[in-house]
């Protein structure tokens, strides 16, 4: 799977773990972008492995434009909440996702929606399915799922096996400044702001790996309205996984596919298509 769910970040070199910066709690972490009025739809964004909270700041005020309030926040290990390099862990993720939800369906009174993208769909899948009437829906963007790849396994006893040996390897992730497949803004972002994972763990590596495996043996499971996001440049999440989960949601989901869409495609130079189409399937969507 090293051709998989990180090969768009383009692994260049390794070293040995160094960051002992304290985590900052959750609630420090919370980004918000609140339309003029009250909202007619509560969102809740789930960012990306090596990003943070910040993944938002195109969508959100564009929502808030439209009406929408749109909350984000630094996942347990990415952003200003990084431990020491070290993977948070799934039920980690999982709970605080919904703690989320449960603090806004209970503000709002209302079902919330979520937005994941990458690493963020696979928290929002598993996350729905646990408190499925407290969400309106689901954004999908390049989710985090593996399901029907050409040797799993296979990857995931190598994968398994180097993070066992050595678990604070280093593999340092190339982001390009000019990076072709993102928008400029975000090319930047992602290319200098600190709190932006540049070296990743084996151990979380692995850590991500065993999270996509969970979203995708839970999926068919999902009762959800969702929409499913896809790029055809996506180098990072096989296609075979997102066809699988796109049967899955078949009853209650809808697909959108972008020939030239990047994996990030909340990031990509399309973003606003991306955007345009978000916004319609929440206005049609019943919450």
């Amino acid at each position: 799977m090293l051709h998989g769910l990180l090969s768009a970040c383009n692994l260049v070199s390794d070293k040995r773990a160094e960051d002992t910066a304290a985590p900052a709690p959750l609630t420090d972490t919370l980004r918000q972008w609140q339309p003029a009025g009250e909202p007619d739809a509560v969102i809740l964004g789930l960012h990306s492995f090596g990003d943070y909270g910040a993944a938002f700041e195109a969508l959100g005020p564009y929502l808030a434009d439209h009406g929408h309030l749109l909350i984000s926040y630094d996942q347990a290990g990415f952003g200003d909440r990084i431990q020491q390099g070290q993977w948070a862990g799934e039920e980690q993720l999982v709970s605080e996702a919904i703690f989320q939800i449960e603090q806004l369906y209970e503000r709002y009174q209302r079902p919330v929606f979520l937005v994941g993208e990458s690493l963020g769909g696979a928290v929002a899948i598993l996350a729905a399915l646990e408190v499925p009437d407290k969400v309106a829906g689901m954004v999908l963007a390049g989710p985090a799922v593996r399901e029907g790849i050409r040797l799993r396994y296979g990857w995931n006893a190598a994968i398994a096996s180097a993070a066992f040996l050595a678990p604070g390897y280093l593999l340092t992730v190339d982001r390009r400044p000019d990076d072709p497949h993102l928008a400029d803004h975000s090319a930047q972002r992602l290319a200098t702001d600190p709190r932006v994972i540049r070296n990743v763990r084996m151990d979380a590596y692995w850590g991500l790996i065993k999270l996509a495996d969970s979203a995708s043996d839970r999926a068919p499971s999902i009762q959800t309205s969702s929409l499913l996001l896809y790029g055809g440049k996506d180098n990072s999440v096989p296609a075979a996984g997102i066809s699988h989960l796109h049967d899955h949601l078949a009853n209650q989901g809808e697909y959108r596919f972008y020939p030239e869409g990047p994996h990030l495609l909340l990031q990509g130079p399309r973003w606003q298509q991306v955007a345009d189409d978000i916004l319609d399937w929440i206005d049609r969507t019943p919450h």
